[in-house]
């Protein structure tokens, strides 16, 4: 079984990153294929929660700002 299938640059995507905007949230998930949501349970479980939390803040910032 393979755990990996390629390698990625992370220091060139997160130079790519930060020139879509200003507010660009990074995270590292170990052992993450290209296709994170594809790697193994662990992987996936942890960028799923990632996912989820960033997904929660972006909520909590939009409700914050209708409410001004």
């Amino acid at each position: 079984m393979h755990l990996v299938d390629l390698l990625l640059n992370v220091t060139t995507m997160r130079r790519a990153a930060s020139t879509l905007g200003q507010e660009i949230t990074f995270y590292e998930v170990e052992n993450a294929k290209h296709d994170i949501f594809l790697s193994k349970i662990s992987v996936r479980e942890k960028a799923f929660n990632l996912m989820f939390r960033w997904l929660k803040h972006l909520e909590d910032d939009w409700i914050i700002s209708i409410k001004t």
